[in-house]
């Protein structure tokens, strides 16, 4: 199913799979506090890989554009690694919070937001298409979601991006912020004790796989 929502809408699929991924650590009896950055990790890790399939398929049908795109992805990698750093020094408490707020917004955008239709408008701002990978790379990392989220609606909305080029953009760029995001928790993981075996960091290879 996180797969499917990688494919179809462009976000990375962490709106499913990190919460499932939570309450099934926290049921087989892993503490809270090393539950969450682990599903954020894995989700990260299960996202890399869904979007790279899910972003050659995008390119081949031509929706995904490039001309900003390297912006978009090594902001986003570097805004990753923040934001998963930030997220191992912040209370759990405040991740669930934050969490189901992005899921709310998103919702509500998804809802009522008219998105363009033709790709005549797309802006040509570097500065924009830099911001938009720093705060979706952040997302990531904070929440162990792709980054489509909120960078689909800042695609369309604020840079003017028709639906389908922006799916099929946020999906690339979203490859550069679960990788970023990827390597950070796996890193600050490292040496943290009681974590479920096969764990390599915040990464859990049989969750993963």
């Amino acid at each position: 199913f996180g797969g499917l929502m990688a494919g179809l809408l462009g976000v990375g699929g962490g709106i499913i799979l990190t919460p499932i991924q939570y309450y099934l650590l926290v049921a087989y009896g892993v503490d809270s506090n090393i539950a969450m950055p682990l599903s954020f990790g894995t989700s990260l890790a299960v996202i890399f890989v869904t979007m790279i399939r899910s972003t050659k398929k995008h390119y081949d049908n031509d929706l995904v554009v490039t001309t900003f795109l390297s912006y978009i992805m090594v902001l986003g990698f570097i805004g990753a690694i923040i934001g998963a750093f930030i997220s191992t020094h912040v209370d759990v408490s405040i991740l669930k919070l934050l969490f189901g707020l992005m899921c709310f917004v998103a919702v509500i955008n998804m809802i009522l937001i008219k998105y363009p239709d033709n790709d005549d408008n797309i802006s040509k701002s570097k500065v924009a298409h830099s911001l938009l990978g720093l705060i979706g790379g952040l997302l990531c990392g904070l929440l162990g979601v792709g980054g489509g989220i909120i960078m689909i609606p800042i695609l369309t909305i604020v840079l003017k991006y028709p639906t389908h080029k922006a799916i099929g953009t946020s999906s690339a760029s979203i490859i550069a912020t679960s990788l970023g995001g990827l390597i950070a928790y796996m890193v600050l993981g490292w040496n943290v004790p009681n974590l479920p075996a096969y764990s390599i960091g915040y990464v859990n290879l049989i969750q993963f796989v």
